[in-house]
């Protein structure tokens, strides 16, 4: 995946779960909004650690 691309998705995931963090904090769920804000940082990291599926040539 073109870096590009991950910068984008990962801006997206950090809006979203910023988003839902304070939502979560808003409504008094604050461990709920940690979880979430935890996932979104571990999906960003999994992300640009793990390199992308390919297929084997024959």
């Amino acid at each position: 995946m073109p870096v590009h691309v991950k910068l984008i998705i990962s801006a997206l995931v950090v809006a979203v779960g910023t988003g839902f963090f304070f939502y979560e904090q808003s409504i008094g769920q604050d461990h709920v909004g940690h979880v979430g804000f935890a996932l979104a940082a571990m999906m960003i990291l999994a992300m640009w650690i793990f390199p992308e599926a390919q297929r084997k040539k024959n």
